[in-house]
């Protein structure tokens, strides 16, 4: 059994926390999503429910796909990211779009993209780092990798479900734009980049190395 800490957890829920934040900045700046968003507004809109409703509904059917193959990606962090991002990013799309207008300045728009950039690449570091469970999507393409007898390698199975996440959700009517290329492109450095100098350095203390301790005595017998 996965081992829980409270800066673990914590770790979970602030990782989240960004992550719902970025996705809502994304939604603000108009400029495209991350293609699982994109798959997920693109059919929410479509049938007319907000975006967090959707996630609740569509998510456990992924991972009931996840459970079948590959269970042990499952924790309480998918549980966290199952319920939590959708609704973190209506309440603050709502917040916004109640008390401003919308967006139109290109320079705010692409500033604010690029906040949002920093704050999932984070936020999927912290999260992912204290191995307690990954969302129901993250764990698709290493479901694709292990049930094609690893034929097909994480990244390229990875690219496949980002392309079709975003082709389905076009058509559904969703907003395509750079930061989806950006998202599924050019994160994995930045979230490798956060594991290093923030995540991992945060649980370095659970995880202390192991010493051998030496002999009392040496020398020759």
């Amino acid at each position: 059994m996965k081992k829980i800490t409270w800066r673990k957890f914590n770790m979970v829920l602030i990782g989240n926390l960004l992550i719902g934040i970025a996705v809502a900045l994304l939604r603000i700046s108009v400029l495209g999503t991350d293609p699982y968003s994109t798959l997920n507004l693109g059919i929410s809109g479509f049938l007319g429910i907000s975006f967090g409703i959707y996630q609740l509904i569509f998510n456990p059917l992924l991972l009931g796909v996840v459970f079948l193959y590959y269970r042990s990606l499952i924790g309480i962090g998918t549980i966290v990211n199952m319920v939590g991002i959708g609704f973190i990013s209506d309440f603050i799309v709502f917040g916004y779009s109640f008390v401003f207008d919308d967006m139109s300045t290109l320079v705010i728009r692409i500033a604010t993209m690029a906040i949002a950039v920093v704050f999932a690449s984070l936020g999927v570091a912290l999260y992912i780092t204290p191995n307690l469970g990954m969302s129901p999507y993250d764990a698709l393409a290493f479901v694709v990798e292990k049930v094609s007898n690893y034929k097909i390698p994480f990244p390229i199975a990875r690219i496949m479900t980002d392309i079709l996440c975003v082709a389905i959700g076009f058509s559904f009517g969703a907003i395509v734009g750079i930061a989806t290329v950006i998202f599924a492109f050019c994160t994995g450095p930045f979230i490798q980049f956060f594991r290093k100098r923030v995540a991992e350095p945060m649980l370095a203390h659970e995880n202390p190395p192991v010493v051998t301790p030496e002999p009392a005595h040496k020398g020759t017998i």
